[in-house]
């Protein structure tokens, strides 16, 4: 091949001088030809075509080597970077949570306070009308030993809907939406890591909550943090009482005194007609124009029964005497509320509880006032 590409260029520069150099070039390459086929045809030459084959080999894999040891090392130095990346955000989300943790309000501690540190930390900050609504979305699903560790607002649509309002706990969550509440356990799945969390048809995005991203990776060591302080002592506070769901909040605050210190109103509407709930205990409120009677308080002690806790009753008529004496019989706390939401105990085991915690509230006030001496 080299001889006819010789032969080739002595044609080529022969027309320049000489009409004869090109055709001896022309007649020389096909000979040359020839005897080059023939030198490769022999043992020699093909030894000679394998050996250079082999090493045209040889070079192609080296470039090959070389080329995924270059690709290799630029992987690597791309995963490092996402590794540092990483390790980095971590760090950046260690210092968060425990910037939100430091920041706390004590476990017990009044719910506003709580609401007021969680909305200082987002845009909604100076809104009066998310402060109210998280509070009164606290004082029906958010326990009052839970710590309130966010507030989150889900992402508004076109139409210019008023977003949704979230509470998230320590333990759990609330969520406001449309004028309707409810309490929720947030599951793994709900929460994209780089997204948001998905309750229900509401997103709430890290995007516009940043802080949501921090209190989710919060709950768990918020949960463990000890308890600093007991819940305040004292009897919850008169207010007036206008409609069955303020009656039904009432017994919340009182409920929590009484000792169900996680008692949480139950959604409106919801099944076995029990209005207030916690761990150890269940409860019932009535504002109706007649008393109770005992079929109702049988319903209520069936319910209890089923979920093995403590049964109250709270009735603005009262009681009519079969209710009353059954109740007695079968350990159920019946207590009578006024227009300002005060309950008197109606019967022994309602007596007891009400005792019972104002004995604690005494005793707190005494150590209180011990320690301020």
């Amino acid at each position: 091949m080299l001889l006819g590409i010789v032969s080739f260029l002595v044609a080529l520069i022969g027309l320049l001088f000489s009409e004869i150099v090109p055709l001896i070039a022309l007649a020389v390459a096909p000979v040359a030809g020839i005897a080059v086929w023939t030198l490769n045809a022999t043992p020699a030459g093909r030894r000679n075509i394998a050996r250079d084959e082999a090493q045209a080999a040889r070079q192609a894999r080296i470039r090959e080597r070389k080329a995924a040891r270059v690709e290799q090392e630029r992987e690597q130095q791309r995963q490092d970077a996402l590794a540092r990346e990483a390790a980095k955000a971590a760090q950046a989300l260690q210092r968060a949570v425990r910037q939100l943790l430091d920041g706390l309000p004590e476990r017990g501690a009044p719910q506003e306070m709580a609401i007021a540190y969680c909305l200082s930390r987002t845009n909604a900050a100076r809104n009066p009308r998310v402060q109210a609504e998280a509070e009164r979305l606290a004082r029906r699903h958010v326990a009052v030993d839970e710590r309130i560790l966010c507030i989150a607002l889900s992402a508004t649509s076109t139409s210019g809907k008023r977003p949704a309002l979230l509470i998230l706990t320590d333990r759990a969550a609330a969520v406001s939406d449309k004028g309707t509440s409810y309490r929720y356990d947030p599951d793994p799945d709900d929460v994209t890591e780089s997204w948001g969390i998905q309750v229900g048809d509401l997103f709430f995005s890290f995007l516009e909550n940043p802080q949501l991203h921090t209190a989710l990776a919060a709950r768990e060591e918020a949960a463990a943090l000890p308890v600093s302080a007991p819940p305040a002592a004292g009897r919850p506070q008169p207010r007036l009482i206008r409609t069955a769901r303020e009656a039904e909040l009432i017994a919340v605050d009182w409920m929590r005194y009484l000792g169900f210190t996680d008692a949480v109103a139950t959604p409106v509407g919801a099944d076995e007609g029990i209005d207030v709930i916690s761990e150890r205990g269940l409860a019932q409120v009535k504002m109706e124009g007649s008393p109770t009677t005992r079929p109702t308080i049988q319903q209520l002690h069936g319910v209890a029964t089923a979920k093995e806790k403590d049964a109250l009753f709270f009735s603005l008529a009262g009681y009519t005497p079969p209710a009353s004496t059954w109740a007695s019989q079968h350990g159920i706390a019946l207590f009578q509320y006024d227009r300002q939401g005060t309950p008197q105990a109606i019967n022994t085991p309602a007596l007891r509880l009400l005792e019972t915690a104002d004995g604690r509230a005494s005793q707190r006030a005494e150590a209180d006032h011990g320690s301020d001496a």
